[in-house]
C-alpha cells in the first residue's frame, strides 16, 4: 500500500530538524513519507503533487505560496514543548526568576504559556532580539533552541530544544488522510510512550531524591550541634534529634510547621535576633549556648536560614578532650628512616641493621659519639616497628636531676612526699605502655636508678614512688649512650647485669668523619631547612670551603655540622669561602670552649645580634651574675636604670624568656627569682 506524503516547511534548519527527529521518535516514518523543507530550499527542492503541507507558523504561508500546487492542503501546526527535554527545567526551585529566550516576542510568550501548561511554576521573563534589559538577579535562562541569543551574563542555560508538533495537529493530519480508529490508537500509543519515558525519568529522579533525603537526614542526625533549617515562609524544613532534645520536642512532628508556633517562644526570639554569619553566645533556660546563623542561598536566591547551636558546656568538654589528646600527641616519634640523610656505605650499613631490628620488640642499644643522631634513629626504629601507632616517650638521664628522675620515670602516689600532686603522677614508663621508651644518655644513670631499671627490664613491671602495688607495662626499650659501657662496667660504674640486659641488639652509629660522603648531602639539607626558617635565600659552598668541610674531623658530628650551617646562615650572603668556617679562624676564640659548644654559643650570639639587642642581653646577664643570688625583674630593671638603661617590664620579660629558652637563665616561679645557668656564665664570658 502506497504511503501518504507529508511535508514540513519551517523558517530555519534547527526547527525543521527538531520536527523530523520527533517524527522518528513517534514512529511516523511507518505511516507517512515524511519530507522537510526550509523556505530557502523551496526554490530548488520541489514538493510532491499530493503532499500535505504542514507549516511551523502562519506567518510563513505568504512566502511559500508561489512554490505550492494550486489545490494543495496547508495545515498550520500547533507546536508544544518536547517532553523529553524538560527534566533539567524541573530541577529549578519553584517561583525562581528565569529568562525565557526565543527569536521573537510572540514566540517567547507562546513558549512561556506552553511551559506553564505543563505545571512548571517559574517566574519567566521573556527575552528576544531587540530587548536589552531584564532583572539583573536572574542567573538561569531557558530557551527552545536559541542558545545563541542568551545574554553573556547568564550563568546557566537550559536548552529544551525547538518545539515539536502538538498531538492535536497529528490528529488533524490523520483525519485529513481518513485514517481509521486503529491508526489513531497507534498514534495515541506512541504519544503515551514518549510521555511514559519522561515519567520514568522523573520517577528515577524522585527515587534518587528520596534516597538522598534519607541519607541527608541520617547525616544531620549524627551532627553534634542542634540543627534547624527554616524557609522563607518561616516553616521548619530540617531538624535533627539533638535540636529536638535541647528544645524538649522529642516525638513531636515539627517538619513543615510554622517555626513561631512550633518551638519555644524565647528560643524563637533569640534566633530571630541573631546576626547572620557570626557566632554568638546566648543564654536560654539557664544554660549558655553557642549559636551560628547562616543564609540558605541557592542560585542566588534566599531560601531561608540555617541555625546551628550547642551547649557551651559541651564545647568546653570538647576543648578539654582536645587539649588532653594534643598533650598525649606530644608522645610521638616525628622521624622515620626516610628522614635520615646519607649515601655512604657506613650509613647504609647501620640503617639497614636498625631497620631489621625494628621488626622485633627486643631491647636495642644505640652506641655512638655525641651528635651522631641517636635520638633520630630511635624515633625511626619506633616508626618502623609494630608499635608505631603507640606512644614514643623519651627521657634524657643527663638532663634530669637524680632527685626528680625516679618520680618522673616511675610516677608517684598521692602523698608520697611533700609537694606531691593530688591524685599522684603517671610516670614515663606508664605513659609508654604499648609503645617505646627511649633511655638517652643511659651511661649517666645513678646507681639507684640502675637498680630500679634492672627490675623493669627483667620483669616489665614498675612500682610507683610511695606505692605498694606492681604495675605491668608492655614496652619496647631503646637505650643510647656516647660512653663506653664496657669500660664503665670494668670500673664498677655501671651494673654488669643491667648492661647485658640493655646490650641485646647493639647498633653502632659511625662518626661523621667515617661517613664523609654524606657531608655534602647533610650540608644541603641544613641550608634548605635553616634558610627557610630565617626566611632568607639559600647560600652555597665554594669548592675550597667544601674541601675544608670534608677534611675536618667533626668532633661534634652532625650536631656540630648543623651549628656551623646555622652560624653561616647569619653571616654569609651568597658563597661560603674557607675564611667563613669557624674551625679555620685564627683568633682562637673557639679554643676556649672546645668542640660544638663554641659553635652553639656563636649561633646564640648571632641570633641576639640579628634581633638587635645583644647589648641589652649582656647587661641583663651581668646584672643577674653580680647579684650573687636569685633576683626578680624589678631588681634587674632598677639596676639597669643605674647604668642609664631604661627598660619596661614587658621588654625585660620577653628578653628573659628568650634567655630561658636558650638555657642561659634559670627563671623561677613567683618570687623565686632568676639565676644564671653555667651555660649563661659561659655565654657572658664569650660575648665579653
Amino acid at each position: 500500500m502506497e504511503r501518504n506524503t507529508i511535508t514540513f516547511i519551517t523558517l530555519n534548519d534547527h526547527t525543521l530538524q527538531a520536527i523530523i527527529d520527533n517524527c522518528y521518535e513517534l514512529g511516523m516514518m511507518e505511516e507517512f513519507n515524511v519530507e522537510g523543507r526550509t523556505i530557502s530550499q523551496l526554490a530548488y527542492l520541489p514538493i510532491a503533487d499530493r503532499s500535505l503541507i504542514i507549516v511551523s507558523g502562519e506567518i510563513i504561508i505568504p512566502a511559500i505560496k508561489p512554490y505550492l500546487h494550486e489545490n494543495c492542503k496547508i495545515i498550520v501546526a500547533q507546536r508544544t514543548i518536547n517532553y523529553t527535554n524538560i527534566r533539567e527545567m524541573l530541577e529549578i526551585p519553584r517561583g525562581m526568576k528565569v529568562l525565557l529566550v526565543n527569536d521573537g516576542r510572540e514566540r517567547a510568550l507562546d513558549t512561556i504559556a506552553r511551559i506553564k501548561e505543563l505545571g512548571i511554576e517559574l517566574d519567566f521573563h521573556p527575552f528576544y532580539p531587540g530587548q536589552t534589559t531584564y532583572p539583573q538577579e536572574i542567573t538561569i535562562a531557558v530557551t527552545p533552541g536559541e542558545a545563541k541569543l542568551v545574554p553573556p551574563t547568564i550563568h546557566k542555560v537550559i536548552d529544551i530544544g525547538s518545539r515539536v508538533i502538538d498531538f492535536a495537529t497529528w490528529i488533524e493530519i490523520f483525519d485529513h488522510f481518513k485514517y481509521g480508529i486503529l491508526d489513531l490508537r497507534r498514534l495515541i500509543s506512541r504519544y503515551v510512550h514518549s510521555v511514559v519515558y519522561i515519567t520514568k525519568e522523573l520517577s528515577d529522579e524522585i527515587q534518587k531524591a528520596n534516597l538522598l533525603r534519607n541519607h541527608l537526614g541520617a547525616i544531620v542526625d549524627r551532627i553534634e550541634d542542634g540543627v534547624l533549617a527554616i524557609d522563607e515562609e518561616d516553616k521548619i524544613r530540617i531538624t535533627n534529634q539533638k535540636a529536638l532534645e535541647i528544645l524538649h520536642l522529642q516525638g513531636r512532628k515539627i517538619i513543615h510547621q510554622q517555626a513561631e508556633i512550633s518551638i519555644p517562644a524565647h528560643f524563637y526570639q533569640i534566633i530571630c535576633q541573631l546576626p547572620y554569619e557570626k557566632e554568638e553566645v546566648m543564654n536560654w533556660e539557664s544554660q549558655t549556648f553557642f549559636f551560628r546563623k547562616t543564609n540558605i542561598l541557592i542560585d542566588g536566591r534566599n531560601f531561608g536560614y540555617l541555625i546551628l547551636f550547642r551547649r557551651a558546656s559541651e564545647i568546653n568538654k570538647l576543648e578539654h578532650d582536645y587539649r588532653r589528646k594534643q598533650s598525649s600527641k606530644g608522645l610521638v616519634a616525628k622521624y622515620t628512616f626516610s628522614d635520615l640523610t646519607g649515601i655512604s656505605a657506613a650509613f647504609t650499613k647501620f640503617t639497614g641493621i636498625a631497620r631489621n631490628m625494628a621488626r622485633s620488640s627486643s631491647t636495642i642499644l644505640l652506641l655512638g659519639e655525641t651528635g651522631t643522631g641517636k635520638e633520630l634513629l630511635a624515633q625511626a626504629i619506633h616508626n618502623a616497628s609494630a608499635r608505631r601507632w603507640e606512644p614514643f616517650v623519651g627521657v634524657n638521664f643527663a638532663a634530669i636531676s637524680e632527685s626528680l628522675l625516679e618520680s618522673e620515670l616511675f610516677g608517684y602516689e598521692e602523698g608520697a612526699f611533700t609537694g606531691a600532686k593530688k591524685g599522684g603522677h603517671i610516670g614515663l614508663f606508664e605513659q609508654a605502655h604499648k609503645g617505646t621508651i627511649f633511655l638517652d644518655e643511659i651511661g649517666d644513670a645513678s646507681a639507684v636508678i640502675q637498680n630500679r631499671l634492672l627490675r623493669v627490664l627483667q620483669e616489665r613491671e614498675i612500682m610507683k614512688v610511695g606505692g605498694n602495688r606492681v604495675i605491668p607495662v608492655d614496652i619496647r626499650v631503646v637505650a643510647a649512650t656516647n660512653r663506653n659501657l664496657d669500660d664503665m662496667v670494668q670500673a664498677g660504674l655501671f651494673r654488669a647485669d643491667l648492661y647485658y640486659r640493655l646490650n641485646v641488639l647493639p647498633v653502632y652509629i659511625p662518626a661523621l668523619r667515617d661517613r664523609k660522603d654524606d657531608i655534602p648531602l647533610l650540608v644541603q639539607e641544613f641550608i634548605k631547612k635553616i634558610c627557610n626558617e630565617l626566611k632568607r635565600p639559600n647560600f652555597r659552598f665554594s669548592r675550597e670551603a667544601m674541601d675544608n668541610m670534608l677534611d675536618y674531623r667533626w668532633p661534634g658530628n652532625i650536631r656540630e655540622l648543623e651549628n656551623i650551617i646555622q652560624y653561616l646562615a647569619h653571616v654569609v650572603e651568597d658563597i661560603v669561602v674557607p675564611e667563613h668556617l669557624v674551625f679555620n679562624r685564627q683568633d682562637k676564640v673557639y679554643q676556649e670552649i672546645p668542640g660544638s659548644k663554641g659553635l652553639e654559643l656563636e649561633a646564640v650570639y648571632q641570633s641576639y645580634v640579628g634581633k638587635g639587642f645583644i647589648q641589652e642581653v649582656k647587661l641583663i646577664l651581668q646584672t643577674i651574675q653580680q647579684a650573687k643570688s636569685a633576683v626578680g625583674r624589678n631588681y634587674v630593671i632598677g639596676q639597669l636604670k643605674t647604668v642609664g638603661w631604661d627598660m619596661t617590664e614587658q621588654k625585660l620579660r620577653y628578653r628573659m624568656q628568650l634567655l630561658k629558652q636558650d638555657k642561659l637563665l634559670e627563671v623561677g616561679r613567683g618570687r623565686q627569682g632568676s639565676t644564671l645557668t653555667p651555660k649563661g656564665a659561659e655565654f657572658l664570658s664569650y660575648i665579653k
